[in-house]
């Protein structure tokens, strides 16, 4: 059985230990996939100060199923789910478990911007990004390498990984090369879903000037640590808009919902903001 263990000591982080040797260097399955990230989703989300809120929770998960349902992962049980701080950041675990921070929704003007967001996170799923990572992990069990690999933080050869809960990203250690297959997969999905991607680009500028005001010390640090060359990635959505020409025509920008969430979300006590 793939276990989490939650450090007590620790009470801010979030500790992956044991997870299941599926095999040295070996293919892992779809089913695999799927059952380690529905036991890591019910561990992190009981551990995660989540959103419960029905209609902010109804509106994310009906928007990030929308987008999921256009990819070629569309089989899976696709989960969203809102952590309750304002640090600005957003993971997927194996399986199609997506997490974004309020922090997202709270910054995000519009549903394209939001919606760029979750895409980015499901292609990360579809293309199966932390699984590679696994598999490439040779001889290694599998749950030492998902969290060393993927979080950069394993010490004294321990199958135990500490994982802030404020913000870092849980399975978000992705190359350059990932993010950009994501950005590249998140924008087609997102016109697939009949959303103009333009949010894309204008939810990365917000979060890069924010960063930049911020010095370093604000609410999307966070991202930036855990979503490398945004410069570069910005670039490369500029490009993909340019290229797109008419195509994006008649695509919408916002909808009701989005707005309604914004409204109940406003009525909510205020986040945990990030330590600055």
């Amino acid at each position: 059985m793939t276990t989490i263990r939650i450090s007590r000591r620790a009470p801010r982080t979030v500790a992956l230990a044991g997870l299941a040797l599926l095999g040295a260097c070996s293919t892992i399955s779809q089913q695999e996939e799927v059952q380690m990230g529905a036991q890591a989703n019910q561990q992190v989300a009981a551990q995660l100060p989540m959103l419960n809120d029905a209609t902010v929770n109804a509106y994310v998960n009906s928007l990030g199923r929308s987008i999921a349902a256009t990819t070629s992962r569309a089989d899976l049980s696709w989960q969203f789910g809102v952590v309750n701080t304002d640090v600005i950041n957003a993971f997927a675990l194996p399986g199609g478990y997506i997490y974004v921070n309020r922090g997202v929704l709270s910054r995000a003007s519009n549903e394209s911007e939001l919606a760029g967001v979750l895409a980015h996170e499901i292609e990360h799923v579809v293309r199966r990004h932390s699984v590679k990572q696994m598999e490439q992990a040779q001889g290694a069990n599998v749950g030492v390498a998902l969290a060393c690999t993927l979080t950069n933080v394993c010490a004294n050869q321990a199958a135990q990984a500490a994982i802030q809960v404020g913000g870092t990203a849980v399975f978000a250690r992705f190359s350059r090369g990932d993010e950009v297959q994501a950005d590249e997969g998140g924008f087609n999905n997102v016109v697939r879903a009949g959303i103009n991607p333009r949010g894309m680009l204008t939810f990365f500028q917000k979060l890069l000037a924010e960063e930049q005001q911020g010095g370093g010390s604000s609410a999307a640090s966070s991202w930036f640590s855990d979503h490398p060359g945004t410069q570069d990635r910005i670039a490369d959505i500029q490009r993909m808009l340019s290229e797109s020409g008419n195509r994006l025509n008649g695509l919408r920008t916002d909808s009701q919902g989005f707005q309604a969430m914004k409204r109940r979300l406003a009525q909510l006590p205020a986040a945990p903001r990030a330590p600055r």
